[in-house]
Order: structure tokens, then C-alpha cells, then sequence
């Protein structure tokens, strides 16, 4: 992930927080907010959990320690937010929220002794003129006791989003976003519990359809998807960057207002000229904090757009076995986000969180991802009873998106690596959702499954190809090529030859010095460990140079995880390998028939 990437992400996360004082509204007034948030964070949680279980052997207790603090920051944040929400006005909630980046600039200022810089304070007074403008100016509205419990939550979200910004750079994203989630769950039910004992409120859950639409929206976008992005993106965005981004929220609301209001039958939020020219502010000062950004765009527009035609060359060989497991956990992602949204009817059939699915599992995996989001759609239907054509529709919705995502992707790529480096990645994938939402047919099915591909399947997409490394399936025609391949076996002077080769590489790729010693002394690492438990192995390295390096190791032998540590190991191994296992975006482990897999992401 770089900058550019990073930001995009920010945005489209905006946009999920931007909606969700409407489901906020649907809460029941005499729920405890601390089971509200207990039963959000369990769900996001256990979502974050399925994508990343195999990276809990990086736990560690400076990582528990952090992810419980983030957790407390959140668990205040939360339960203030929810306090001052009630009788406010959505645009009044989103303006006060959105002003947190002001204590975020007086922290770093007096606790940091980071004093601002002159387009920083620029940027910070066009999104708070902004912000005014866009309550129109009402200072009335902002004279009200539930105010001051928004401000409060502000503080607690700053510290949050400070916080963050520094243990992100220094531990690992996945386990922070699971960890945080989990000690929220924990925090929330303790306090649950104890509001129970203490008070009149009663450890019941609402059964309303309106708690459960609220429910199943914050889990899964506000805890999970936002939550997930938002760590990761923060190593490479400013806190106080990162703040002026999410302050475009309510310029969103704005805009997504009679979409909204027509879908729950609320009333359209009114666009005035001081809200117009709010936004136009707020526009303005996200601008100005990142004057490189648009410099960035650019020099990127004017080197064009360039299609390439497939390779003819012959893909790599996917075991049956690996085919069925991208099967079976497609299916299971795709009923686990569909049936919630189906027993809640507060969506129609065709709509959804599904219709994301599609648009990444077809993207990565192909036929594999299809047929799994095939059987999800079956087997949802089918528990939930749904007629026979709606069905057989939905199964072709699916198998257009995910073939036209996943042959559309590879025809036009001649790399074949699925990331959104250059302004060309951008315009690809937004006219292959758009192609491929055509070719659902109904107008209904068109507009749901293009807003759900660009807003959920972008920055799903961005996450799993230019951050994590996820391997994805090729068609027949297509080898992805890696910027270093090689063959390591158990002699001494192999490491040196193997440095050389890591040199020039990633020299050719204009990876600086500091990350090619990075990557050198992680291989080394690794490989030390490696040949110690299985001398006579050899180990294959593929490596892909970009913001960040994704190196994979194959080996066969015996069952042996690098990164488990032993009692009786000397002390400087454990510390060597534990700078692996905190600085590693990614450390994953796998074996299967006699092969073990490693792979880091630096």
C-alpha cells in the first residue's frame, strides 16, 4: 500500500461512517450502549478472525497491552458517542464528530512538541469553517447538553487515532484490528454485566429488526472493514491527515442523504448554499494537508493509460485440494454476510454486502471464487426460502461479476499482479464493475451491484492485493512473474551469492537500501532457522518488490513454523525473530502434504 492507496481507502471507510448515524438511530433507547457495543465488537471480531487466525502465533504481550489501550480509547468513544446521538440532528452529530482533528493538533503540539506546519493550520481552519457552514451556521444547535458529550467522545477518538498511528508503525496491523476488537467485546460485556447488577437495565437483546440492521451494519463495516483499513492505512498516513480525511464524512452524508431517505423513508437532509460552500471548504483543506497528493495524480495522468495484451505462457498448477478450500471458505463468507441482511429485510433480495464478494473472491480466484459464491447463494436462498428464479438470477449475477472481474483483470495486465500502483489500475477496475454490473441486466441489479463494487469491493481489493500479497489464481494463459526468484540450500556461501542477487533486484525495482537490508536479514533469519530443523531441504524464494515486499518460501520436509519459538533458544535468535514478527505487515504460515509455506510481507 502506498500513499495514494492508503488515502483512497481513508476515503471509501469515510463512506461507511458517514451512514451510520441512521442505524445509530434505530438502537432502542433503553438498550444499554454497552451491549450494543459487546455484541458489534463480537461480530466484527470473529469476522477479522476468519481472515486472519493464521497470524495469532505473532501474539505477543506488548501487542495485547496495545490492542487492550486501543480498545479503552474505543470503548470511551463509543459510549459518549452513542450518549450525545440521541435528539441530535444526523448533520449536527456528523459536524461536532468530525472536529476531533483540532485536539489532535493542540496533542501533537503540546505533548509532542510537534508544532504544526503552515498548510496544516490552513487545512485545519477551512474543515472547522467548513464543518460550521455546514450545521448552517446554527450556533443554537450546538448550545445542548448531548454536545458535550460528543466533545468528550472527540478526545477519546483522538487519542484513539494518535494511538493507533504510533503502534501500527511498530507492531502488526492484523493483530492490533482483532485485538482491539476483542478487548472491546470483553470490556463491553464486563461493564454489561455490571450495569445489570447496579441498575434496571437487564442483559436482554432486542429481537426488533431495526436493532439487528443496525447491528449487522456496524459489525461488519464500522468493526470490521473500517476498523481493519483503517490500522493498516495508518502507517503511511499522519494522524492528523488521517482526521482531515475522515472529516469529509459529512460532506458524504450530505451527498448520500436522498439515497438514504428514499431507502428507510426518512426525510432528505436540505442542501443550502452554506452547505455547499462548507463543503467546498472542507474540500479545500484535505487539499491543502496533502499539497503533494494532487502533484502525485498528476504526474500519474499524463504517462496515460496503457493496456497490455495477455501472455502466452503457461500458470502455475492449483492443487485440487487448494481449489476446494477457496470453495468452502467463499461459501461461508458469502452466507455469513448474506442471510443476516436476509432475515432483516431490511434490504431487498438482490442487495447487500454479498454483492462484494464477487467482485474480490471472482478478482483473485477465478472460477473457484464463482462457484463458491454460487453455493453461498444457493444455500442462503434456500434456507431462507426464496423462489427458484430469484435464485437462478442471483447465481448469474454472481458468475458475470467475478468472470468478467477475473478475465477482464488478466486480459489487461500484463504483470497479471492484482494492485492499484498507477491511475490505470483505477480506471480498469472501475470500468470492469461497471461492465460487469451492466451485464446483471435489471436496472435495480445494476445500480446495487456497481455501488457495492466500487464503495465495499475497492478498498477489499486494495488490502488484499497491494498490502497483504494475496496470491491470487491465473487463467491458463498467464504466469505472473516474480521480481526475484531463486533457489536457497544449506551452504554458507549461498547467503552471500543470495544478498547479491537481493541487491540488484531489488536495486532495478528502486527499493532504497534500508528496505533491501530489511529484506536480506529477514531471509537470512528465516533460512538459519529453516536449515537448523531440516539441514538437508532446499528453500525456493519468490519475491515481489513494491511499498511493501512480499517474500514467499517453500520447502519441503517435515512440519517446521520458523516462527515458533523454543524454550531453549539463545536469547538474541528469539529477539532477532521477534523484529520479524512485529515489523511484518504479514507472517503466515501454512503446510500441507509435505510442503511448508512461509510468507512475510516487510
Amino acid at each position: 500500500m502506498n500513499k495514494i492507496e492508503a488515502n483512497i481507502s481513508l476515503f471509501a471507510i469515510t463512506f461507511f461512517a458517514s451512514i451510520q448515524y441512521v442505524f445509530l438511530a434505530g438502537v432502542p433507547a433503553d438498550l444499554s450502549h454497552f451491549a450494543f457495543m459487546c455484541i458489534t465488537n463480537l461480530i466484527g471480531f470473529l469476522m477479522t478472525f476468519a481472515f486472519f487466525f493464521g497470524e495469532l502465533f505473532r501474539l505477543d504481550v506488548k501487542q495485547i497491552i496495545q490492542s487492550s489501550i486501543l480498545s479503552l480509547e474505543l470503548i470511551g468513544f463509543n459510549f459518549f458517542m452513542l450518549i450525545g446521538v440521541k435528539n441530535l440532528d444526523p448533520s449536527v452529530v456528523a459536524a461536532v464528530i468530525s472536529s476531533y482533528f483540532v485536539f489532535i493538533l493542540i496533542f501533537e503540539s503540546v505533548i509532542k512538541r510537534k508544532w504544526p506546519e503552515k498548510f496544516s493550520i490552513i487545512s485545519v481552519f477551512a474543515v472547522l469553517a467548513g464543518l460550521f457552514l455546514m450545521i448552517n451556521a446554527n450556533i443554537k444547535s450546538l448550545l445542548n447538553i448531548n454536545i458535550l458529550y460528543l466533545i468528550i467522545s472527540n478526545v477519546f477518538f483522538a487519542v484513539y487515532v494518535m494511538s493507533v498511528g504510533s503502534y501500527a508503525s511498530s507492531s502488526n496491523p492484523s493483530i492490533l484490528a482483532m485485538g482491539q476488537m476483542f478487548f472491546c467485546f470483553i470490556f463491553a460485556l464486563i461493564l454489561w454485566i455490571f450495569e445489570a447488577v447496579f441498575t434496571d437495565i437487564k442483559l436482554n437483546i432486542p429481537t426488533n429488526r431495526e436493532f439487528w440492521v443496525g447491528v449487522i451494519y456496524i459489525s461488519f463495516f464500522i468493526r470490521g472493514i473500517y476498523g481493519i483499513i483503517q490500522v493498516y492505512a495508518q502507517r503511511y498516513v499522519s494522524p492528523l491527515n488521517t482526521s482531515l480525511i475522515f472529516s469529509s464524512e459529512i460532506v458524504m452524508t450530505m451527498l448520500v442523504s436522498p439515497i438514504i431517505s428514499k431507502m428507510f423513508g426518512t426525510a432528505a437532509e436540505p442542501v443550502t448554499l452554506l452547505k455547499i460552500i462548507g463543503s467546498i471548504l472542507i474540500v479545500f483543506g484535505i487539499i491543502c494537508i496533502e499539497p503533494g497528493f494532487l502533484k502525485k495524480i498528476s504526474s500519474i495522468l499524463s504517462r496515460g493509460i496503457n493496456f497490455s495484451r495477455p501472455n502466452k505462457n503457461i500458470a502455475q498448477k492449483i492443487t485440487a485440494g487448494k481449489e476446494f478450500f477457496v470453495i468452502t471458505l467463499v461459501t461461508l463468507i458469502y452466507v455469513a454476510v448474506d442471510i443476516p441482511v436476509l432475515m432483516t429485510g431490511f434490504l431487498p433480495d438482490y442487495a447487500g454486502i454479498k454483492n462484494a464478494v464477487p467482485f474480490v473472491a471472482g478478482l483473485f480466484f477465478g472460477f473457484s471464487g464463482v462457484t463458491g459464491c454460487c453455493a453461498g447463494a444457493v444455500f442462503s436462498s434456500f434456507i431462507m426460502v426464496e423462489p427458484i428464479i430469484e435464485i437462478l438470477w442471483e447465481c448469474w449475477c454472481v458468475t458475470v461479476v467475478g468472470l468478467c472481474m477475473y478475465y477482464g483483470w488478466h486480459h489487461l495486465s500484463k504483470t497479471h499482479r492484482i494492485r492499484f500502483k498507477r491511475v490505470e489500475h483505477y480506471s480498469r477496475y472501475i470500468i470492469l464493475v461497471l461492465i460487469a454490473s451492466i451485464l446483471c441486466f435489471k436496472p435495480s441489479y445494476i445500480v446495487s451491484y456497481f455501488l457495492t463494487g466500487l464503495i465495499i469491493g475497492l478498498p477489499i481489493n486494495i488490502l488484499f492485493g497491494s498490502l497483504l500479497y494475496v496470491e491470487p489464481f491465473l487463467p491458463a494463459w498467464c504466469e505472473m512473474k516474480y521480481d526475484a526468484e531463486f533457489e536457497l540450500d544449506n551452504k554458507p556461501e549461498n547467503l552471500e551469492r543470495v544478498n547479491e542477487i537481493l541487491e540488484e533486484t531489488a536495486n532495478a525495482s528502486k527499493i532504497d537500501l534500508k528496505r533491501i537490508l530489511e529484506t536480506q536479514s529477514c531471509l537470512e533469519e528465516l533460512a538459519i532457522r529453516i536449515f537448523n530443523a531440516l539441514p538437508d531441504t532446499k528453500i525456493k524464494v519468490n519475491i515481489i518488490y513494491y511499498n511493501a515486499i512480499s517474500m514467499r518460501l517453500d520447502y519441503v520436509g517435515i512440519k517446521y513454523n520458523p516462527f515458533k519459538i523454543n524454550k531453549h533458544e539463545d536469547v538474541l535468535d528469539i529477539m532477532s525473530l521477534k523484529i520479524i514478527k512485529h515489523r511484518a505487515l504479514r507472517a503466515s504460515f501454512f503446510y500441507v502434504e509435505g510442503k511448508n509455506k512461509v510468507h512475510v510481507v516487510i
